[in-house]
């Protein structure tokens, strides 16, 4: 890998030229109003992760509960109301969890949740095989080989690290070595060891996502309790941390550890950056684009508080500039520090609403337009005695929501299989990047969904759209050119890649 370092005047120089796709947020700051908070504003959500289960399409809605509150899958009815199902599916389990994630796992096109509990529980982690449009859920863990147990589960991805076509399985846990299960075909090995990536620190978040570029998936971990965080480079045959010789382990005398990590490109400058929210301080590392990163949280107005756990981003003013969001965990009182900072492009400003200041998060956190107007939504799940889960519409006026994209990249069978791909928008017929993002592939702090990428687009009525997705031969990339929004159904893209051996299809739905 090429060595490569920034100077801190230049890294200052690179983040002043960014310059935004659009103006500033409204005048009158965020606007958002919670959606039946009768049904969504329950006590002890904790993770919390987006899916079509049921190929309706329609998004919808899994919440891992705290102690014995059942389970909730929230069905979608595509008119912008919900209804709980899990128990009537056969997901409503009564035991506190921790940690869950949807994945096509069989390749059968049908949406599975792997669900992981507390220790203290005593009960194994469950996988819930799809049985058909979502009507109902079979639990097969112990027959696929990942019925852990004994362990305090905490991040849960689906990913093909070894680009073999097949979806794979990641398990992090606090108090245990992670796991790694390599997907047999009719069940599921685990092959952290022999791979090198059965860390034993204390991890609580991870993120998939090729930071140098060479076609494989890495991951990094965010660890707890003093661990210093690590960041796994994907050789082939074994993983390396190398998070120290990047400068990346994140913890400082006096910290206490890193929680919730996630990806995006931040500054529309091709590279993908990595947020990392944490006990202390939060970090951000920038991509130089060679392999290396330089951390800027300070500088952008990012290092948060005391306690934050987790992070998400999304483009809630569709300016062409990605916010985050970023909520804390204080153990008494209720009311903790949430931060919504805006991207203005040179900095971050915390714009934070009263109504997200009175209901705030503190473990799941994930932004998708649920209601297809081109606006994103936010869901947030709180632990805390006193907290609420909630639902929030984002209330943009109807001529900005409609400057976006959504795009979907799926398997050449039409599934989603391919966690990890990039995309990235360009203004059409150039090279001015209007934004990039990942296929979810851990974001969203112990949750993973399987959803389109939003982006904002500010001004810009046509985009070049890339995507980038990993085969056994490398990196490879489609294009398709020249797409305007307006004229896609619910403005949405969806872009199958050839995995292995189809051609590559578009869809417009």
């Amino acid at each position: 890998m090429r060595h490569f370092s920034f100077a801190w005047v230049c890294a200052g120089l690179a983040l002043a030229s960014f310059v935004g796709i659009a103006a500033s947020p409204t005048a009158d700051g965020p606007q958002f109003e919670a959606v039946q908070p009768d049904l969504f504003g329950v006590s002890g959500g904790q993770p919390n992760c987006w899916a079509d289960f049921n190929n309706d399409g329609n998004m919808d809605l899994f919440v891992g509960m705290k102690g014995n509150a059942p389970n909730k899958l929230y069905l979608n009815n595509g008119d912008g109301t919900f209804q709980e199902v899990a128990a009537q599916v056969g997901v409503g389990d009564t035991t506190d969890t921790r940690a869950a994630g949807w994945g096509n796992f069989d390749g059968d096109g049908q949406m599975d949740l792997y669900v992981g509990f507390s220790k203290r529980s005593g009960v194994p982690n469950k996988l819930y095989h799809n049985d058909g449009d979502g009507k109902h859920f079979t639990e097969v863990s112990h027959q696929m080989g990942v019925d852990v147990s004994g362990f305090e589960t905490r991040q849960v991805v689906w990913v093909d690290y070894d680009n073999d076509g097949k979806v794979d399985l990641f398990v992090a846990f606090r108090d245990g070595p992670n796991m790694l299960f390599h997907n047999e075909g009719d069940h599921f090995r685990n092959v952290a060891k022999e791979m090198g990536v059965d860390d034993p620190r204390r991890t609580v978040g991870a993120v998939w996502f090729d930071y140098n570029q060479d076609g494989r998936l890495d991951v990094f971990c965010a660890n707890q309790d003093g661990d210093k965080n690590g960041l796994w480079r994907n050789d082939g045959t074994k993983f390396t941390d190398v998070a120290a010789e990047l400068g990346m382990e994140g913890i400082a005398p006096g910290r206490i550890g890193s929680n919730g990590p996630s990806v995006i490109d931040f500054d529309n400058d091709g590279s993908f950056d990595l947020f990392v929210a944490g006990y202390g301080r939060n970090f951000l590392y920038k991509n130089d684009g060679h392999g290396k990163f330089i951390e800027v949280a300070e500088q952008m107005g990012v290092m948060g508080g005391e306690r934050a756990t987790p992070s998400a981003w999304g483009d809630y003013d569709n300016d062409g500039r990605p916010d985050l969001y970023v909520s804390s965990y204080i153990d008494k009182p209720v009311n903790e520090k949430d931060y919504l900072y805006h991207n203005e492009g040179k900095r971050f400003v915390d714009v934070t609403p009263e109504l997200f200041r009175k209901h705030g998060a503190t473990h799941g956190l994930q932004w998708l337009d649920f209601n297809k107007d081109g606006a994103v939504d936010l869901a947030i799940a709180n632990n805390n005695p006193d907290g609420r889960n909630a639902l929030f519409r984002n209330l943009l006026p109807p001529e900005q929501a409609r400057r976006s994209l959504q795009v979907l990249v799926l398997d050449s069978q039409g599934h989603y299989t391919r966690a990890g791909s990039e995309v990235r928008l360009y203004v059409a017929g150039t090279r001015r990047v209007v934004g990039g993002r990942i296929m979810d592939a851990g974001s969203g702090y112990t949750s993973q969904s399987q959803m389109p990428v939003h982006f904002g687009l500010g001004d810009v009525k046509r985009v070049d759209v890339e995507v980038t997705y990993f085969s056994l031969q490398g990196r490879k990339t489609l294009l398709q050119r020249n797409v305007e929004p307006e004229k896609l159904r619910d403005r949405i893209l969806t872009i199958k890649v050839p995995f292995p051996g189809a051609l590559a299809k578009t869809g417009r739905n």
